[in-house]
Parts: structure tokens; C-alpha cells; sequence
């Protein structure tokens, strides 16, 4: 491999405790460009069909791609493909790789393959060429920052930690991961599927450094792609203020009372996630970090009326290792059963902290009515029947999406984010696949030039941006069409999906730095076809798990008043109306809108007929 590929991947079988490595094919990693795309290609070997996701023969797939580790600004993205326990659906987990990305590229490794259970827990310790399975009984129970801080605590210089809290050992269908206890990886259960190996944690070290192919086209390309960040006039207020500057729903005048410090990825020269600290009251002294604030003060949304037990609730929540999206809609559901008599003797107040605080420790540990509540929507529904369907909130793939009626965050337009809570096989997350319609009102005059820099082409933007004799359209489907192959390409090379970042990459500079970084031939369009083959395999795995277009059913609520608005006229959505954007979406990927298969010419076209 001549640049920003190690060349190796690294297989460990827990349940044997055997470790081993072998060369990257250079081929797949041309036909795949890494990361992303390259984690679903050794899925596709790796996962066998009806495989469940709480065995040991359903396999954990962890890759960074090539731009990770060299440093090229926030390129430190990793990804996990894997059945998913809560959709039932092989998906991806992504997160920012904080320091865990570049240490393990720097490993000397592309990818990892998890296999097997261990008899009991373990982690995984990763000095270069030295792999170790290693006794966690010593870090099982503990939560999310312990175990980091008890594993950083052994190692001396920077240590990369991927890490489970109680939530994962125990299953919990919501739990998730933590890189550097401060980004979460894994809607959908991925916690589960490592406390099923009884993986608690991998610690990652290296020396080895990434290569780079062209490094006089990398360096000039690089000095340019600085200067226009440091020139963007809003720099200063996104690294003041992160995330917060998207969300106007929490107050800045909070956010300042308990920021500490913010926190970056490698590379990164915004800094997303945040450390705050509680200054006064009964939480005083308590330093909690996080992905965004925004997380940490999302139970004022639910009805908390100090800031103060908003961050106890979600820090505690982190240490559980538990989504708290899920959390709270498994909790709402509980308490509305609880009230109409479907369940007896319970009392679940949403904006109280000690209550939910309660609750959390109940459904991590599965205490009681807990251990229900654990297998999520899907535990309730099959515990109770109808009257937990007739109160549940909208679901999508046995999930509750973050966004819409009934939903956490207060936003009712529909666009990509919220079509593709549908037509996304691993079902809801927060990915916004660059779309100019991600939590945001903007007039479509601006969008030819925001889809150029995501790579589309001229001839769809027209079919995006229809013309009729009274005024112009928004065409959702196909725009999400393209929107999945920008998130194609940003994830294969492991560029940070989040829009105060990839606002400064366009996809032409994208095929600029991956020719120049691993020194294989790519234009544009090279790159934009091999992004279609990366989602189209991603579809053609959940085919062949059986994944139809039964599993793309739009919930009632969002059809409902108060329900969704179209993004355009702000009218309110019908299921036909959303029904006719996932037929345009189909018709624009080449995919059989009856079966949900894609074409034989498509197919053809990617180069996938074998793996078809």
C-alpha cells in the first residue's frame, strides 16, 4: 500500500483467545475507499444470514479510513458494522475517533474483526504489534469514565479507549459505546452486541506513523484547505460555542454558566464536544464530559427545570452507557401504561431526577420492571400488547427517532434527516449526511450550490430542483439519494460527518486528498461511483438478511396533527406524499421499488453481481 492505508487487518477470536493479522487486498481497498465502505465489504464475508445479534458468531467489523491519522482537519471518524439487536438489522456505528482513530491507524491496522464470546470479561489491549486479550473483571460494572480512567490510568503517553458501561454488560437493547468517554457510538444496541462477547473495553496504542503517497499535492492541497477554514467568518463563534450555535432551543446564557473547557478530536480545529462543570447546588463540583452539551441539557426538554439535574441525569446516563433518546421514550411509555392500569404500582415522573435516576440503575442492572424495559420498545410491546402499541411514540425500526412528533428535539419540516429515519437500514440516528435541509430553513436559491459541494450532479440537481410555472420544488428522495453517497464518501475516508466540518470539504477536494494520500487514481466521478457501490452494498446485506420494504413503514404520528410539514410549503406531510419521495428515491439509487433489491443493471454498473 503506498499511502493513509497500515495494510492490515487484525482478526481476534474471543472465544478461542487467538489473534491474528493479514494484508489489506489493495484491490478492496480501491473498489471500497476504506473505512466505511471497507467495514461493510468484510461484513458481507463475515456475517452469515439469520445470524443473531446477541451470538458469539455474529462478528463486530471496526475500520478507519484512509484519511484517519494523517492530519488532514477532523479525520479521526471511525465506524462499527454489525447486526443490530434493537432493528434487527446489520447497520453502522460511527463516532468521533477522538484520540482512538489515529492510535489505532497508527497501530499499523485498517480494520478489526471481532469473533466469538470470551468465557469471561475481557479487553482488548493494542500496543502495535502487540495484541493482548486481557482479564476486565477488575472493570466489569464499572462505568464509562472509570473504565476509561482505570485503563488510562496503567499506560503511560496517549492511549486510545473504546468502552461499555453496565447497560452493555447487561444487554440492554439502547446501550452503546463510548470512545474516550466522550462519543457515543451505536444507536440500536451496539453496547449489547461487545457486553455479548463480554468485550468491556479495546485500548489502543501506536507508533508507527500513516504515510502519505504525494506529499508535495498533500502538503499544497493541505495549506489551502487551512487557510479557507481560518478564513471562514464564523470560526470563532463555533469554537466558542459548539454545537449550541445549530440548536438555538438551549440557552447560551446555560451553556456558559457550566462550560469548563471544550474538547476536540485529533485534527479538529473546531472541537464539538464539551467538558462542562456544576458550580453550585447539590450537584456542585460534578465534571461531566460529552459529545455536545446539547446532550447533557436534553432533559429540559422533557420537562426538567434545572439545568443542574439535566446534567446529573445524562451524566449519569453515559456512565450507564445507555442512549438516552431511548431512555426516555421506554420511560414515557412505562409511565403512560402505568397510568391507563397496564401496569400496576409504578409512579415514573419524566422531569424528576431522582425518579429517573432510579430507573436508570433499574433497566441497566434489569431490576424488576427494569429487565423489561431493557429489550426497549420491542420488550414493552411483547410485554404488554395493545395497549403498549396504542401509547408507544413513533417507531421506526423498533426505535424512537430523536426528531419529529412526540420526539426530544422540537422540529417538524421534512427533509432528508427525517426520510432517511426510514430508508436508512440500520434505522434512527443523528447522521445529517451533509443535506442543506438538516434542522434548518433555508430558501432553495442556496442549494444548488451546497449540492455541487456534496458532489451532485448538474442533471439532478434539476430533478432536485424541479421548476414548475408557479414556483419551484423540493424533490426529498432524490436529494436523500445523494446525501447517503456524500455520507459514503466522508465515512470511507473518515472526514467527520458533522456540518460545522464537512461544510469545508466539497467532494472534488475529497478525490484531491484520497489520490494524494494513497496514491490510486481518482477523479469525482471515480469516487462518487465507488461511494454508490459502499451504499448499494450496505442494501444488498440487509437484502440478503431478509430486510424488505415492509421494514420502511411510516409511524402515524408523523402523518397526524401535529405531525410533519412538507420543507417547502410548510403544509402538513401525507403518508403519500412521503410514500412518492421513497419511490423517487428508489427510482434514483436504480433500486426494484416492489422487492427493494437493486437492479441487475445497477449491479452491473458497481461491479457487485458477485456479491449480489
Amino acid at each position: 500500500m503506498q499511502g493513509g492505508f497500515a495494510g492490515r487487518i487484525l482478526h481476534v477470536d474471543l472465544s478461542r483467545r487467538k489473534v491474528g493479522t493479514w494484508p489489506l487486498a489493495s484491490n478492496l481497498a480501491e473498489s471500497f475507499i476504506g473505512g466505511l465502505g471497507l467495514s461493510f465489504r468484510l461484513a458481507h464475508d463475515y456475517i452469515t444470514p439469520g445470524t443473531d445479534p446477541l451470538a458469539p458468531e455474529n462478528p463486530v467489523v471496526i475500520g478507519a479510513g484512509p484519511l484517519v491519522g494523517t492530519d488532514l482537519p477532523s479525520t479521526s471518524r471511525i465506524y462499527a458494522v454489525t447486526k443490530l439487536p434493537t432493528s434487527g438489522t446489520i447497520g453502522w456505528c460511527g463516532a468521533g475517533g477522538v484520540t482512538f482513530g489515529c492510535l489505532f491507524k497508527n497501530a499499523g491496522y485498517d480494520h478489526l474483526i471481532i469473533e466469538g464470546r470470551a468465557d469471561r470479561p475481557v479487553y482488548l489491549n493494542i500496543v502495535d504489534d502487540r495484541v493482548e486479550i486481557l482479564d476486565a473483571q477488575k472493570l466489569w460494572g464499572k462505568g464509562v469514565s472509570e473504565t476509561c480512567e482505570t485503563l488510562w490510568d496503567e499506560v503511560s503517553g496517549p492511549a486510545g479507549v473504546l468502552a461499555i458501561g453496565p447497560a452493555g454488560e447487561n444487554r440492554v437493547s439502547f446501550s452503546l459505546a463510548y470512545i474516550d468517554r466522550s462519543a457515543t457510538m451505536g444507536r440500536g444496541g451496539f453496547g449489547a452486541v461487545l457486553g455479548a462477547k463480554n468485550l468491556k473495553a479495546i485500548m489502543v496504542r501506536g507508533t508507527k506513523g500513516v504515510g502519505v503517497a504525494d506529499r508535495k499535492t498533500y502538503k499544497r492541497l493541505k495549506t489551502d484547505f487551512l487557510q479557507t477554514i481560518q478564513s471562514y467568518p464564523y470560526l470563532k463563534e463555533w469554537q466558542d460555542m459548539g454545537m449550541l450555535k445549530a440548536f438555538p432551543m438551549v440557552p447560551p446564557e446555560t451553556y456558559k454558566k457550566i462550560k469548563k473547557r471544550r474538547l476536540a478530536c485529533i485534527s479538529c480545529p473546531v472541537g464539538c464536544k464539551d467538558v462542562v462543570e456544576i458550580a453550585d447546588g447539590p450537584h456542585k463540583g460534578l465534571v461531566a464530559y460529552s459529545s455536545s452539551a446539547i446532550n447533557l441539557l436534553t432533559p429540559l426538554m422533557y420537562g426538567f427545570k434545572d439545568y443542574r439535574d439535566a446534567v446529573k441525569l445524562i451524566a449519569e446516563l453515559d456512565e450507564y452507557g445507555m442512549d438516552m433518546f431511548e431512555f426516555f421514550g421506554v420511560a414515557a411509555l412505562a409511565a403512560k401504561l402505568g397510568e391507563h392500569g397496564s401496569i400496576q404500582g409504578i409512579n415514573i415522573a419524566l422531569d424528576d431526577l431522582n425518579a429517573m435516576m432510579e430507573w436508570a440503575e433499574k433497566i441497566s442492572f434489569r431490576k424488576g420492571l427494569g429487565d423489561v424495559m431493557a429489550d426497549g420498545f420491542s420488550g414493552m410491546i411483547n410485554a404488554y400488547g395493545d395497549a403498549a402499541k396504542t401509547y408507544a411514540p413513533a417507531l421506526v425500526k423498533n426505535m424512537h427517532p430523536y426528531t419529529g412528533p412526540g420526539s426530544a428535539l422540537p422540529w417538524d419540516l421534512f427533509g432528508t434527516m427525517e426520510l432517511g429515519q426510514i430508508l436508512d437500514l440500520r434505522g434512527p440516528h443523528v447522521g445529517s449526511g451533509g443535506s442543506p435541509t438538516y434542522f434548518a430553513k433555508r430558501p432553495l436559491e442556496v442549494f444548488p450550490k451546497h449540492l455541487k459541494r456534496m458532489g451532485v450532479p448538474e442533471a439532478a440537481i434539476s430533478r432536485i430542483l424541479p421548476e414548475s410555472d408557479e414556483s419551484k420544488q423540493l424533490n426529498v428522495g432524490i436529494l436523500l439519494k445523494y446525501s447517503h453517497q456524500w455520507f459514503s464518501i466522508l465515512g470511507s475516508l473518515g472526514v467527520c460527518a458533522r456540518g460545522q466540518i464537512n461544510r469545508f470539504y466539497n467532494a472534488g477536494l475529497c478525490a484531491d486528498f484520497y489520490k494524494a494520500v494513497t496514491g490510486i487514481p481518482t477523479d469525482l466521478d471515480e469516487l462518487s461511483l465507488r461511494a454508490d457501490r459502499v451504499w448499494n452494498l450496505y442494501k444488498l446485506l440487509n437484502v440478503r438478511e431478509g430486510v424488505d420494504r415492509s421494514r420502511e413503514s411510516i409511524p402515524d404520528q408523523w402523518v397526524q396533527a401535529p405531525g410533519f410539514k412538507e420543507y417547502v410549503s410548510e403544509t402538513p406531510i401525507s403518508r403519500d406524499e412521503i410514500l412518492r419521495m421513497i419511490k423517487d428515491y428508489y427510482r434514483e439509487q436504480g433500486w426494484d421499488f416492489e422487492t427493494g433489491y437493486p437492479s441487475p443493471e445497477t449491479l452491473s454498473r458497481l461491479g457487485l453481481e458477485s456479491l449480489g
